[in-house]
Order: structure tokens, then C-alpha cells, then sequence
């Protein structure tokens, strides 16, 4: 698979790039600084920026899958609104290859699944960035290009256990307590959904393997309602 990765210096942008690599995909990462990032094999880095749609096209021609993980900081909330409209338009560009967007558990309809305390923390204390992130999954949904948004949970730099789980998003009625995930697992089941072509069109939220309250047996959880998967390329033995 041809993967794009934007955002591959970032806490999860940089894992996905790494176990992409390992598994034998051939990866493009396009920066404005490419001698930040440690050239290896497969591996192409285009000078550029992601306010320019041309680079973005040149980036990305020939893709199959893009990923995007960004994130600002927390009194950001005009980084994914300001990058995403020229992303998409340089993918357009370059025949509409299919993108997974890394947002965050919190934003769009997952707050809906929080605790009562953890919707208060989204709305207040987050609030600025998750408005953002729903913004331009909202924006991203109505471009006309494939697409799949990933909701990880909390995320810390810790040791993978390989447990990670993905559902989509109608597959969970509730993510109890503050799941933590490590920023390893979180980029397994990123790139798990890349993989996965079934993905296209999904909502999917990633979580611990205790983290959230699946929906009843027999519930209408759509066509693709089946989806669910345990990444275990990192699993510890």
C-alpha cells in the first residue's frame, strides 16, 4: 500500500509512519522541514507545506490511503479548520485517495458517550480544540472524497500492550471512566483502519479493551455494524 502520512513528526502521526514502514508499506510524509525527519527505507519526504493544495497533489499522487494527524495546542481552535480545506483540495488534485483523519473522543457525536464529568471537561476546559476537530470532521464528511475519522481516546506516551480495540462509532452506548491508551496502540489501530478499505464512510472510535459499553445484541448498528478489531500487531508477550 502507498501511505501518506501528514503529521509524521507528531506523537501518533510518527508511530503510524514507523509501523507502517516496518509492515512493508511505502510511505510519503510531506514537511516545510524535511531534515527533521530520519530517512529510511520506502520512505520519500517532499518538502512542502500543507497550506499549499500543488504540494499536497504532489505528495499524494499515487496514493492509496492519506492519514492526517494533527493536533494544536489546547487554546487552538483554528488549526484543523485552517489546514484541512487546502488538504482536501490538493487530494481532489490528485484523484481523491481516501482519508483517515485522526480526531479525538470528545469531538462530534463521541461526546455524547462520555461520563457526565468528562462531557463537562470537553466543553470547558477542551472545548476550543474539540470545536475545532468537529469542524473539520464535519468539513470532511460533506468534501466528496473517501473517507474514515478515528476518535482515539486519552493517549500517553507508555508501553503498547497490543490491546487497542476499534468500533464504530453506532457500536458503543457508553466510554466509561478516562481509558488510556499509549500513543503506540493508538497508531496500530490508525493504521489498522488504513488498511482496511471496509472502513471507508466509518466513524470509529479507539479504545482500551475495557473502555466502553457495547451496544445491545440485536441493536441497529448499520451495514457495517459487524466492524470491530483488536489491534494486536504490538501485542507484549
Amino acid at each position: 500500500m502507498k501511505l501518506v502520512i501528514i503529521g509524521a513528526t507528531g506523537h501518533v502521526g510518527s508511530r503510524v509512519m514507523t509501523q507502517a514502514l516496518a509492515t512493508g508499506h511505502a510511505v510519503t510524509t510531506i514537511t516545510p522541514h524535511p531534515e527533521t525527519v530520519r530517512r529510511r527505507k520506502r520512505l520519500k519526504v517532499v518538502r512542502g507545506s500543507t497550506s499549499d493544495p500543488g504540494a499536497v497533489a504532489h505528495a499524494a499522487r499515487g496514493a492509496d490511503v492519506v492519514v492526517v494527524s494533527l493536533t494544536g495546542k489546547t487554546r487552538d481552535g483554528t488549526l484543523m479548520q485552517a489546514r484541512l480545506p487546502s488538504i482536501i483540495r490538493g487530494l481532489k488534485r490528485a484523484g481523491s485517495p481516501r482519508l483517515v483523519l485522526v480526531s479525538a473522543f470528545g469531538a462530534g457525536d463521541t461526546i455524547d458517550k462520555a461520563p457526565w464529568y468528562m462531557r463537562l471537561v470537553y466543553r470547558y476546559v477542551l472545548g476550543r480544540i474539540m470545536h475545532d476537530k468537529t469542524a473539520s470532521d464535519n468539513l470532511l464528511m460533506a468534501s466528496g472524497i473517501p473517507w474514515t475519522i478515528i476518535y482515539p481516546v486519552n493517549l500517553k506516551n507508555s508501553v503498547a500492550t497490543g490491546t487497542a480495540v476499534s468500533l464504530r462509532l453506532d457500536q458503543v452506548t457508553k466510554v466509561p471512566g478516562l481509558p488510556i491508551l499509549a500513543f503506540d496502540d493508538a497508531a496500530a489501530a490508525i493504521l489498522a483502519a488504513a488498511e482496511d478499505p471496509d472502513t471507508q464512510g466509518s466513524q470509529i472510535i479507539v479504545t482500551t479493551a475495557k473502555g466502553f459499553r457495547r451496544a445491545r445484541p440485536g441493536a441497529d448498528v448499520g451495514q457495517r455494524g459487524t466492524f470491530c478489531t483488536e489491534s494486536n500487531r504490538l501485542r507484549t508477550k
